[in-house]
């Protein structure tokens, strides 16, 4: 459900969606109309939960978000505002990403690139832990955004 005033969401987020139709990264959608979608439920946990609990994430998963991204890019969509709940580790170990929306935005977003480099510099190395506290990862969420609004203004 898209509540106002993000109703118009909901037809732009089934247009990306109806592009990666068939990419098994993506859920299938059922239907959209004003302020809904109708698309598959997985069953799963977020990559921020995944951390949350300790759950590895590991360099196949992001390889498969790799290869996601490619295939939207492929399909003539703009990958964009990917962040840890809105990819999804099935309870087969497989990807999903979700909340595809801003996949059609003109702008290029890094967040996937930045969030990939924290995970080879820091999460991949043995010394850190694999479990983080929840309200770290909102912290550095938020030191992020900070840092991404203050360069956008240079």
């Amino acid at each position: 459900m898209f509540y106002p005033p993000f109703e118009h969401l909901a037809m732009e987020e089934a247009r990306n969606y109806e592009k990666v139709a068939g990419i098994s990264f993506f859920p299938r959608l059922y239907e959209a109309g004003e302020g809904y979608l109708v698309m598959d439920f997985i069953s799963g946990k977020t990559f921020f939960d995944c951390l949350a609990e300790g759950v590895a994430i590991t360099k196949d998963h992001v390889a498969q978000v790799d290869k996601a991204l490619e295939l939207a890019r492929r399909a003539g969509l703009n990958p964009s505002d990917i962040h840890l709940h809105n990819l999804l580790l099935t309870e087969t170990g497989t990807v999903r990403l979700i909340d595809i929306a801003r996949f059609s935005q003109k702008k290029q977003c890094t967040q996937w690139q930045d969030l990939k480099r924290g995970y080879e510099r820091h999460y991949g190395q043995r010394y850190f832990p694999k479990r983080v506290p929840k309200w770290l990862m909102m912290i550095v969420a938020y030191f992020y955004q900070l840092r991404k609004r203050l360069n956008g203004k240079q």
